[in-house]
């Protein structure tokens, strides 16, 4: 199973910079608050492109600060999403939604060792 929050891999992608790491989990975890009822509103229309959007903004976030089990969940959500393969998007979505939540959590963590 993918990390939770793979600290040494988002290291590695910023050429170890601690303070821009610290700055992306500040902005992971401040700036953009999610909102699941907003996401299944998204889901529930016709064309689910908003929704598969709303989801790639957090699953890039999180591929970005080495949330690995979030942005390997939210890419299953969003290729269900935009019709790419299919899926229980109901399922997906709690997937997504639990490790999310889990992921602020350990950010949240991260940043006091950090």
């Amino acid at each position: 199973m993918a990390d939770l929050l793979n600290i040494k891999s988002a290291l590695e992608m910023i050429e170890d910079d601690k303070d821009l790491l610290r700055e992306l989990y500040t902005s992971f975890v401040k700036d953009k608050p999610f909102d699941k009822a907003h996401l299944v509103d998204l889901e529930k229309q016709p064309d689910t492109t908003e929704a598969a959007k709303y989801v790639h903004l957090f699953k890039g976030a999180g591929r970005q600060i080495g949330a690995e089990r979030l942005a390997l969940s939210g890419q299953a959500l969003e290729d269900v999403l935009r019709k790419k393969t299919t899926g229980n998007v109901e399922e997906l979505t709690e997937t997504f939604v639990t490790d999310l939540n889990l992921t602020f959590s350990a950010v949240k963590d991260a940043l006091k060792v950090i």
